[in-house]
């Protein structure tokens, strides 16, 4: 057993009196050299503050999440992050100072850095950070759902598609997402943890109906309550409906006739002779719509025109390309049809719904493999009587083979379509009428 150094023995060790020594040293200069170094304004930043002020900071961001995108600007991402700026101090310069270093055989621990040096990194609004991603989860996450099919007549009378659970990771998504903000990256996914439904559509049919294929929407804000009314009624003549591989799917078949015994009320339509109110009118509404779906399920569109002149009913396609015209589609019984044709391995469904005053065709069956990008819509030649003309492509890419689609549309002047109807005569008031016997 080793025999313990005396203290006074210790205390007159010249390596003891060289560690006391810079002890004091590296005090006397942190209390005098703070007040320097809160004058200075010279500022050091660290790589990765460094990286995430000038490059992250200064662009938008894509957040993904589950099939979801959003679009963070410059702003909120600064939110996320705070300023850290700590004054870090050297030792005055002095040859006792390097005497104490070089006899410990260690370095000055701010020898990089003049004494006046400010430095300053970048931490993250941890507070701040943490309440966006709370708010993420409660429109990210979902329970799993089971299928449920019933189809009467070859109608589905009852459809509800399956769902995956999800529940947002929130330790794993704000690692993630620090780490791309850090790395100066312009995209970042949020982390997901899923949970399998035990009923599949697959499980319930034969007819090859077992996933969503494409979905088409419009926004119909805006609108009269007649035109609001003859849109719901429309489009619940095609809930249900079931297209078999190969048909030519007609909108005005499925439409059936327009009478007022299916609910239909007197709206605006566009005629030839002008603007007048007929029943149905706003079904352009349910058959643009319908066309975005087979659009973007890459279907082989037959029938299709646009609108006389461009109506801002059309513009909003989804949420992911600027709204613009020229992705509608007129009809009109006995004059104007839409068509389309299914030319996938199998049938498929059409699902309609409405969401406050968004219009939705969601399109399942069996997906082939097939690819679908869209180029556009791009409006030029705009007149300012409200002419513009506008163009879509459309590419489609199944098994190897390119095909691309143009959708040209030509809407000229409203001027051109004038009210024909009259708007009946308010009946003239009584004003303090006569008593009556």
């Amino acid at each position: 057993m080793s025999k313990a150094t005396p203290i006074t023995e210790l205390s007159s060790s010249p390596k003891y009196l060289v560690l006391v020594l810079g002890l004091v040293l590296m005090l006397s200069s942190a209390s005098g050299g703070q007040a320097a170094a809160e004058q200075s304004d010279a500022i050091y930043s660290n790589r990765a503050g460094a990286s995430l002020l000038t490059k992250s900071v200064a662009k938008k961001m894509t957040i993904t999440a589950a099939d979801k995108k959003l679009k963070l600007s410059p702003d909120e991402l600064t939110a996320f992050g705070k300023t850290q700026s700590d004054a870090l101090t050297a030792a005055r310069p002095a040859d006792l100072a390097g005497y104490f270093f070089s006899q410990t055989g260690t370095a000055h621990p701010w020898s990089a850095y003049n004494y006046r040096t400010k430095v300053s990194g970048f931490g993250f609004n941890e507070s701040g950070l943490g309440s966006w991603l709370m708010k993420q989860g409660a429109v990210v996450n979902q329970d799993a759902r089971d299928a449920e099919l019933k189809i009467e007549n070859h109608k589905a009378v009852v459809f509800v598609p399956h769902q995956d659970g999800r529940v947002l990771d929130l330790a794993a998504s704000k690692n993630t997402l620090e780490q791309d903000l850090l790395a100066g990256r312009n995209q970042s996914a949020l982390i997901l943890s899923t949970q399998s439904p035990k009923v599949y559509l697959s499980d319930l049919n034969d007819l090859g109906i077992n996933m969503l294929l494409a979905r088409g929407q419009s926004d119909f804000s805006g609108s009269t309550a007649t035109r609001i009314v003859n849109i719901g009624v429309g489009a619940s003549q095609f809930n249900g409906i079931i297209i078999a591989p190969g048909e030519e799917f007609s909108f005005n078949k499925y439409l059936g006739t327009i009478t007022e015994e299916k609910g239909y009320v007197p709206e605006l339509v566009i005629k030839r002779e002008g603007v007048d109110k007929e029943l149905g009118g706003g079904l352009c509404q349910v058959a643009t719509t319908a066309f975005r779906a087979a659009f973007f399920s890459g279907l082989p569109i037959t029938a299709r025109r646009n609108h006389s002149y461009a109506v801002h009913y059309y513009e909003w396609i989804n949420d992911e390309v600027p709204a613009a015209v020229g992705l509608d589609a007129t009809i009109y019984p006995g004059a104007q049809d839409m068509k389309f044709i299914n030319d996938t391995p199998a049938y498929i469904l059409v699902w309609t719904k409405i969401e406050g005053r968004k219009l939705f065709f969601d399109f399942y069956g069996t997906k082939d493999g097939r690819e679908v990008t869209m180029d556009g819509p791009h409006p030029y030649d705009k007149k300012p009587d409200g002419a513009v003309r506008s163009t879509v492509s459309r590419t489609v890419v199944r098994d190897g083979v390119v095909q691309t689609s143009v959708f040209k549309s030509n809407y000229v002047s409203p001027n051109l379509y004038p009210k024909l109807f009259e708007i009946p005569k308010a009946e003239p008031s009584i004003i303090n009428p006569e008593p009556t016997q």
